[in-house]
């Protein structure tokens, strides 16, 4: 549904490309992740990847259509929902579907036939005729997805859709984005992992403007399902302190360290485990919990675009 070749951008007077030969495959009817961390060239992706900018370099279809900035055709293949959705306050929920309804020519009863279904999808039914000014953050960011699909995209493109909400808000917008996959593809731009894990079937990591993987999110797992060890401390300090230890052994790939935990990815599992023992026993480190776990997405994330070894 999505493809796109070779796509670089670089802003001027910046001496480093935004995305440095982005190639994408997105297939139809699915959720696909875009994932990395803030300022890794997601947003400029999207940008190019919906027609709102041109890219240096390198060539995006959608549904077999080019896309450019003056594409006109393929634009009413797509939706788009960007980080702060930007919607009249002043009118109603229903109200406004229903004139982005006629934006896009629709005649009334079909307009209103689908502002109703989209509002009942989105779980607004009961908030019709409330005003916009009125709405909680999760209400707003799913009114915003409903109004993307007023015009029947092939494609919606979301960026950054749970960013902002609590995390009430944020089940009900993913909960939302997954009926969506029935009616269309939907390209989610996020750097909050558990959204990727939850409601994505790919997942395509960026970072410092170049795709360092996409692969299907089990496959992605269960090609990194080694053990990870898990190690909580009794407090901070003691954490710290055991951090600065494990630091000398350059052999352990330490993930990261936080909340008195840290994750390390070890490549031989017995060995380092018994190695990770020796010296909690040794430097008489005072630990709540030694454990070996199934790795998150979060944990290969990690490993993917950097580890922990200089924090703390």
């Amino acid at each position: 549904m999505i493809t796109c070749d070779k796509l670089c951008k670089t802003y001027k007077g910046e001496p480093h490309p935004a995305i440095n030969n982005i190639s994408l495959n997105v297939s139809a009817n699915t959720v696909f992740g875009f994932l990395g961390p803030n300022g890794a060239g997601k947003t400029t992706t999207i940008k190019i990847l919906t027609g709102l900018m041109r890219p240096d370099s390198g060539e995006v279809k959608i549904a077999k259509q080019i896309v450019s900035v003056d594409s006109v055709d393929v634009k009413q293949d797509v939706g788009y929902l960007g980080q702060e959705p930007k919607m009249y306050p002043w009118m109603k929920c229903r109200e406004l579907l229903l004139f982005v309804g006629k934006l896009f020519g629709l005649d009334q009863s079909e307009r209103k036939t689908r502002a109703d279904n989209l509002l009942q999808m989105a779980g607004l039914a009961h908030a019709a005729d409330k005003k916009i000014s009125a709405l909680s953050g999760g209400m707003l960011q799913r009114l915003g997805i409903a109004q993307a699909l007023m015009g029947n995209p092939k494609v919606l493109f979301l960026d950054e859709p749970t960013s902002a909400l609590d995390p009430i808000g944020r089940k009900e917008v993913l909960d939302f984005i997954a009926q969506i996959k029935e009616k269309c593809t939907v390209f989610m731009s996020t750097h909050i992992l558990s959204d990727v894990e939850r409601v994505c079937d790919t997942v395509a990591i960026i970072n410092k403007g170049e795709i360092v993987l996409q692969e299907n999110i089990n496959s992605l797992k269960s090609r990194f399902a080694e053990k990870i060890v898990e190690i909580e401390t009794v407090n901070s300090e003691e954490q710290t302190r055991l951090m600065n230890i494990l630091k000398l052994n350059k052999s352990l790939n330490i993930l990261k360290s936080e909340n008195s935990k840290i994750i390390i990815h070890p490549e031989n599992l017995e060995k380092e485990k018994q190695i990770l023992l020796g010296i909690i026993k040794d430097h008489n480190i005072d630990i709540v919990k030694f454990q070996l776990q199934n790795p998150s997405l979060e944990d290969v994330f990690v490993k993917l675009v950097g580890g922990a070894q200089d924090e703390n």
